[in-house]
């Protein structure tokens, strides 16, 4: 929990500074460029997140990759921070507070919807409409099969959680008839 409220807090103040000039969905654009690159090279991964190498020969690195990705100054100073005060392996938490605050910003929410059985792409934009007019709020959700629900849908958006399944109705039949 520590690491997401410090991941947190690079968000927010790249957040405002991309705020003020404009730039934060280009920002945000490049935090997963960036993210992209490192990832795709496990022993570039390693050898940043090393404190046993010296900074120097990091910060020189991270320059570089900064320079091929071609980064803005200010993602680029974030980046760097990070590095220096030995929080580099946060980047992946950073870029998911940002963009989460980046879907605040743009009245837009993302979540979850589990079915038993493959949604059709109309049923899926019929269950976003509903959400969206309830939470007045563009949702966008990711669409999850998982066989053990039975039948029916469950939706998970930010901390609500709206569960249609068969599985969760046979589970309240059960404590019912348990009670009795």
């Amino acid at each position: 929990m520590i690491s997401h409220s410090i991941a947190k807090r690079y968000a927010k103040a790249l957040f405002g500074a991309g705020e003020k000039d404009g730039n934060y969905k280009k920002y945000l654009d490049e935090l997963g460029a960036l993210l992209q690159f490192v990832e795709a090279e496990p022993r570039l991964k390693t050898t940043l997140m090393l404190p046993l190498i010296e900074m120097a020969k990091r910060s020189d690195l991270l320059s570089e990759v900064v320079r091929l990705v071609g980064v803005s100054p200010t993602v680029a100073g974030t980046i760097q921070m990070l590095l220096e005060k030995n929080r580099i392996t946060y980047l992946p938490l950073v870029k998911e507070e940002y963009a989460a605050l980046v879907d605040e910003k743009e009245g837009r929410v993302k979540g979850a919807l589990y079915t038993a059985y493959p949604l059709s792409s109309d049923a899926k934009a019929r269950i976003e409409a509903a959400m969206s007019q309830r939470l007045q709020k563009k949702v966008e959700l990711a669409v999850t099969e998982d066989r053990e629900l039975i039948g029916g849908v469950k939706v998970v958006v930010g901390g609500l959680r709206i569960d249609g399944t068969v599985r969760r109705q046979l589970e309240i039949l059960n404590e019912r008839i348990t009670k009795e």
